[in-house]
Order: structure tokens, then C-alpha cells, then sequence
């Protein structure tokens, strides 16, 4: 029987975002704690780390990241649990091990007896410069259903346990991740905090993907994308994509192909198949315009994103054949009817989900100092997420295709996790050089204001 934990109402985690990838955090987990740094994983609702016996301590250093030791935890419980876990993410990199329970600390939170995956093997892994920085952990926060193999090994997930356990009132977070010059941001589960975003604060459904019978992710639906100062004006690129997946766990945004072909027209991107990414001109950075994503039609959320935010720094040596510098762009085609927003997005975007209520709230985020503390965050305890001015109750475009009988939501498909966050960076054996020229990108030449 789980021991009482003294409710709390909200916790709020420091997230670091390193290399511009995705959000990690520090959590604990045995008695006494043994610490971990994870990915956090909105999309997923395994929580799971690496054994002292993991490869991916043989191959790579696990001395910053952490491994789990369940020899010295007072609390693990592992004899009953023979049960294998197995995680595929859309890189087609295979985590593997087995289930057992311990007591997890997150923040100041904590819930014990907690199910979670002892990785011990691994596979298709992705090699980079950063090999220190191969994902060594993660901390899904989404529905149960998420869970990488719901079906044969069902169990209670992190962010349930700490409604059911008390710690929280209801299955919600908001995340804040800062701007592209700053490394860290925040994670609140249990509460909002209004210090972090410009409203309006606007609710959207969180509605099932296609062919699913309920929701596992969040999944909105986009209504359209506006260029502004597109060569001198706003070009709209209208396309109501049904399955718009906010996953913290990706570095980029992925759109349908239409969508991202012409952005990438605007962009003047070019694809190399050394990259995941698209290759741009890093000057671009310097030009006066953004990006409008809107969300539900014209009534929904609206949030910008700078040009500048959407490409990667450049990395020291990397040009075009004509000696430009080359940087990447954090936009790419999906290769399916669906889109995926990464931490690229949600540094311009404040969410706050509440599962609960099925229901995704978007504004416009703040830049700020990371570590602010958050005296202002408030507790979600009832249906409605606080601050919220409105919630979008109807979806533009035709009725969804009705499901057939026994399609049900069958796991966590692979391809919603892009899995190519290595692809910011060249492989060891690049050399220096992409082999194409760079191409000229479509904004108006407008620079900047430079700040007095």
C-alpha cells in the first residue's frame, strides 16, 4: 500500500533545453533517491531510465544522466515484475528492459510505488558529435494510453499516480521553455502560471487522431499559416490539418507536405540526405519577418514565431559549396497528413493541458528570466483551466471519417516522435562542406532594428 503523501496542489520543475533540442529535467527516484537527468515527454506516458547495467552506460557516460541501481533502494520492488518493457521512437531507435516500481521525486513532489521501464538494451541509437547527450531517460506526461505497450502491460502512469496519490488535483501541466537565447525554462504539473505568457489564453479540444477511438496525445487540429512580410505581404497558406500534435519531446516543427514545401519555397531551404533538417542561409536570421500558426479557425489561438526563432545557429565550419554560412531549419515535411510542433514552437507558445477536461490552452509566451521564481502559479482544481478567456468548441472543416468498428487507439504510433533531434548536428565523418550552393529565401530584405 502506498504511504500518504502531504498534497502540495502544483509542482514546478527547472527545464534546461541544451543544444535547442527538446526540454530535460532532474527527477529522483529509490530510497535513499538516486538522481536522473530525463527527457520530458508530452506525448508519451512512460517514464523510464537506464540499469547500471544498461549498454548505454557501456557505450556512452552515465555518470551526468544517471543509472538506476535497484541494489540500493530500500523501495524497489522488482521480484513480482517480469514483465518487459519496450519503447520504439520514429527514429527507429529501440529502448528495452523491464518493469518494476519504486518511489519517484519530481520537484517537490513525490508518489510512491511508481511503475516505470529499466532499460537494459538499446538499438539504432544515433551517433553525433554529442554523444554525451544520447537519450538516457524520459518522463512522459501524457494520457496512460500513451504508453508504449498499453495493451500487454497496462499500469498507472506518472502524472495519474500523483492525482490518485494527492499530490496534484487533476491530470494538467504547462510548460514555458524562454527564448532561443536562453537554455532553460519551466514545467508546472498541477498549475499555470500567468507570469509567462501575453494574453488571450484560449482553449482548444484535444481531439483523437484520425482512426483513433480516444485521445492519447495532444492532438489539435491547425486551420492555416500566415508569412508575414513574405515578399512585401502576408501569403496565408490555408490547410486545415486534422492531427496537430504539441510534443515536447521533438526539437522541430513537422508539417504536411504542401504546408512545409512552401515554407521551405520561403525560406530558400535546400535538403541534403547528410541531414534531418533542411540547410538555409544563417543571414536569414537577420531579416524582419515571422510566421502566424493559427489554430481552430479564426476564433482560435494565434501564435507568432520569428524567422529567426525558426533556425538553428550556426554551427562553426558548416557552409555552402559557395562558402556561405549554413544553418538549419527547424521545419521540415512530415511524409504524412499530420503535424507535429517541437520545443521550436513552444519556445514562442505558452500550453497549459488539462487531460482531464480534454483540453489545450495556447497564448503567446513571455520572455523572461528563467530563473524567476514563480510565486504566481496557479493551482488547477477545477474544470476550467484559470485564466482561460475562451474555449474553441467547434473545428473548422468537414466532420471527421467516422471510425470503424474495433479501430481502436492501438499504443503510441511510432512516427509521433520525430526522432531526428541528432539531425541538428553533422555526423563525425562530415566535412565541413554541404554540397550545394545556397539559394535566396523570399523575405523582404527588411533587417531587424537593432536594439539602443
Amino acid at each position: 500500500m502506498a504511504e500518504s503523501v502531504i498534497p502540495i496542489g502544483s509542482i514546478s520543475i527547472p527545464l534546461t533545453v541544451p543544444f535547442g533540442l527538446y526540454p530535460i529535467a532532474n527527477i529522483s527516484i529509490g530510497t535513499p533517491p538516486q538522481t536522473f537527468t530525463v527527457k520530458i515527454d508530452n506525448s508519451g506516458g512512460d517514464l523510464w531510465v537506464p540499469s547500471r547495467k544498461s549498454d548505454l552506460c557501456k557505450v556512452g557516460d552515465c555518470s551526468l544522466a544517471g543509472s538506476f541501481d535497484e541494489r540500493r533502494s530500500e523501495t524497489a520492488i522488482s521480484d513480482d515484475f517480469d514483465n518487459e518493457f519496450r519503447i520504439e521512437y520514429g527514429d527507429s531507435s529501440v529502448y528495452t528492459g523491464i518493469l518494476i516500481q519504486d518511489t519517484v521525486n519530481i520537484g517537490e513532489g513525490k508518489i510512491t510505488d511508481a511503475t516505470f521501464g529499466l532499460v537494459y538494451q538499446s538499438k539504432n541509437i544515433p551517433g553525433n558529435r554529442m554523444d554525451g547527450f544520447v537519450i538516457k531517460g524520459s518522463l512522459g506526461i501524457s494520457y496512460d494510453k500513451a504508453q508504449s505497450d498499453r495493451n500487454a502491460h497496462p499500469y498507472t502512469g506518472v502524472l495519474e499516480l500523483l492525482v490518485e496519490q494527492g499530490v496534484i488535483a487533476r491530470r494538467a501541466y504547462s510548460i514555458w521553455l524562454n527564448s532561443r537565447e536562453e537554455i532553460a525554462g519551466h514545467l508546472v504539473l498541477g498549475g499555470v502560471d500567468p507570469t509567462r505568457y501575453d494574453p488571450p489564453l484560449v482553449g482548444l479540444p484535444i481531439v483523437p487522431m484520425t482512426g483513433a477511438t480516444s485521445e492519447a496525445m495532444v492532438n489539435v487540429q491547425l486551420s492555416s499559416v500566415i508569412c508575414n512580410n513574405c515578399d512585401g505581404e502576408s501569403q496565408v497558406r490555408d490547410e486545415l490539418v486534422r492531427d496537430a500534435i504539441i510534443d515536447s519531446s521533438t526539437a522541430g516543427i513537422i508539417l504536411p507536405a504542401k504546408m512545409a514545401r512552401a515554407i521551405l519555397k520561403d525560406f530558400g531551404a535546400i535538403t541534403d540526405s547528410l541531414f534531418a533538417w533542411p540547410l538555409v542561409k544563417c543571414d536569414i536570421m537577420d531579416i524582419d519577418a515571422s510566421y502566424d500558426f493559427h489554430f481552430a479557425g479564426m476564433y482560435g489561438p494565434k501564435i507568432t514565431i520569428p524567422v529567426a526563432d525558426l533556425i538553428v545557429p550556426h554551427i562553426p565550419g558548416m557552409k555552402f559549396s559557395n562558402d556561405v554560412d549554413a544553418c538549419f531549419l527547424a521545419i521540415k515535411e512530415s511524409g504524412r497528413e499530420f503535424a507535429l510542433f517541437g520545443s521550436t514552437f513552444l519556445r514562442s507558445t505558452y500550453i497549459v493541458a488539462d487531460l482531464d477536461s480534454k483540453t489545450l490552452a495556447l497564448a503567446q509566451a513571455k520572455e523572461g528570466n528563467p530563473r524567476m521564481a514563480a510565486p504566481e502559479v496557479i493551482e488547477i482544481t477545477g474544470s476550467s483551466i484559470p485564466g482561460v478567456e475562451r474555449v474553441m468548441t467547434s473545428l473548422d472543416g468537414p466532420s471527421p471519417t467516422p471510425v470503424e468498428p474495433g479501430a481502436a487507439f492501438q499504443g503510441n504510433p511510432v512516427y509521433m516522435d520525430s526522432g531526428d533531434d541528432s539531425g541538428w548536428y553533422p555526423n563525425d565523418y562530415f566535412p565541413g562542406k554541404v554540397t550545394h550552393s545556397a539559394l535566396p529565401a523570399k523575405f523582404t530584405q527588411t533587417p531587424k532594428a537593432k536594439p539602443r
